[in-house]
């Protein structure tokens, strides 16, 4: 690929990945116009919805210039703190989005007495509790340790509308084909469509990328271990709003809940070898406990594209890659795939040559191949079921970039020498996600240190503290309700 002038991008896409990189480029490169061609007869998203991370909630806010009100007032989300595993050798652990392992004895400390009270997240989440009292009458947000569950077609109407704010030029059209020199999309109506750089944001289809010639693959087969899932959304009746998202394992998969307001999200996936697609939706659906519920199924291909940038085509998103939804990471890795295109494009004044393009997919292939080895951890560790699928979970998961890491922590335990062996820093997740999943799925380690009594002394007024937070706390549906109703603007008085 020869340098070339990017004055002109074409993002392809229907649905969330292409909604987010169309308002993130514009965002981030006002000056670069750019095309959203979305198909209007493409599928609805799955009802399910999304978890995500605070790095999400921190992209709308700073990257896209959301406001925290529009959001809960138009996508009406649910604050999440982070997940309950019902996994690994502890049978089940907290995993929250503030916890930090990096410094002294922590990390001893929590493999000692579990992760319940290691940070105020968890403290949080073990009381059943979302946000902190702020004296009698009111709560105080802790976003900026919050993920938030969406449902998508909620998601995807505050991205179309940021698009069309910014100046995104939306055309609908299917594309039918693509051809070079010049770079044109062909349209099924006859129309075309040209461009200096295509964005494939098509899904798991890439359609762009496919038709691009864009096709070499590397398979997760070895750390991602389910091929089949299926979803369904539920009402949500009087249940309470949990301020997590929970994963289970079962006998020959795992299952996901997904919190929304009025409606939970279910998904459930599973290894064809182990059980039919009929009954794993009929468990799914005794789950649900509606039998009027259609499940929507799925069929997976966990890998990544050799290379996400190819010629004048960039593929992001599920477009370039797909892992199962274990760690809520699908929107933080769409993020980072945006954020640095759009860095490459601006660093390059627009005129990205070959090295770029190398730079790019390095980034790209380091993100989702650390994904792929947090996945092989949650299957290699998990001993809280002993059937068939976890015996060949166990004895198949392999891990790749990060085995060093893991390895040494087999060693020494939560050292604040771990960062150290990180391939990447900080890497997609961080080394404090890595840690609290080691911790939580109770992988053994050979070497503890003696804890000073005073750290001991210390540890132990800090989780005392965190519980009588945590037990004042405010359940989530009342701060969810402020929120919203902080946000609804007020009605016009009509004046005498």
């Amino acid at each position: 690929m020869t340098s070339r002038s990017v004055q002109h991008v074409v993002v392809a896409g229907s649905g969330t990945d292409a909604f987010l990189a169309a308002a993130t480029l514009r965002r981030l490169l006002p000056g670069l116009p750019v095309t959203l061609l979305r198909d209007p007869a493409a599928p609805s998203p799955d009802p399910v919805g999304e978890s995500t991370t605070p790095a999400v909630l921190q992209h709308l806010c700073a990257a896209l210039g959301l406001q925290g009100n529009d959001i809960h007032l138009r996508g009406r989300p649910v604050w999440t703190l982070g997940f309950k595993a019902l996994w690994g050798a502890r049978g089940s652990f907290l995993r929250s989005f503030d916890a930090s392992f990096s410094n002294g004895s922590t990390g001893f400390l929590a493999a000692d007495d579990g992760l319940d009270v290691s940070s105020t997240g968890c403290a949080l989440m073990a009381a059943g509790k979302l946000f902190p009292r702020d004296g009698a009458n009111a709560f105080k947000p802790l976003e900026n340790i919050t993920g938030l569950n969406f449902r998508s077609d909620l998601l995807d109407a505050i991205l179309l509308r940021a698009c069309q704010v910014l100046g995104v030029t939306v055309r609908d059209g299917r594309i039918a084909g693509f051809t070079r020199e010049p770079d044109t999309l062909q349209l099924e109506d006859g129309s075309s469509l040209a461009a200096d750089l295509f964005v494939d944001a098509t899904g798991s289809e890439a359609r762009l990328s496919n038709l691009a010639g864009n096709t070499a693959w590397v398979g997760y087969d070895d750390a991602c271990l389910t091929s089949r899932a299926a979803t369904v959304l539920r009402r949500r009746g009087s249940e309470p709003i949990r301020p997590y998202t929970t994963l289970e394992t079962l006998p020959t998969g795992w299952r996901w809940r997904v919190e929304h307001d009025e409606s939970i999200g279910l998904g459930q996936a599973w290894h064809p070898d182990f059980i039919s697609d009929d009954e794993a939706c009929a468990e799914l659906i005794a789950k649900a406990g509606d039998p009027t519920l259609t499940p929507r199924i799925h069929r997976w291909n966990c890998g990544r594209r050799r290379e996400a940038w190819s010629g004048p085509v960039v593929a992001v998103g599920d477009a370039s890659g797909f892992v199962e939804p274990l760690a809520s990471l699908r929107i933080q890795q769409l993020i980072v795939h945006v954020h640095w295109l759009a860095r490459v494009l601006a660093e390059t004044d627009s005129q990205p040559g070959e090295r770029s393009r190398l730079a790019y997919n390095g980034i790209v292939t380091q993100a989702w191949d650390e994904n792929r080895d947090f996945h092989a951890i949650h299957y290699r560790f998990n001993t809280a079921v002993d059937s068939p699928f976890w015996q060949m979970a166990r004895a198949t998961a392999a891990l790749s970039g990060y085995s060093e890491l893991v390895a040494l922590y087999q060693s020494i335990g939560p050292s604040p020498l771990l960062p150290n062996s990180l391939p990447a820093w900080p890497g997609l997740m961080g080394f404090d996600t890595w840690m609290a999943a080691l911790l939580g799925l109770g992988v053994p380690f050979r070497h503890h240190p003696e804890i000073p009594v005073p750290e001991k002394k210390a540890w132990e007024s800090q989780c005392q503290q965190r519980r009588q937070l945590a037990k004042q706390a405010v359940p989530a549906e009342l701060c969810i309700g402020a929120a919203r109703r902080a946000a609804r603007p007020e009605p016009r008085v009509t004046l005498p």
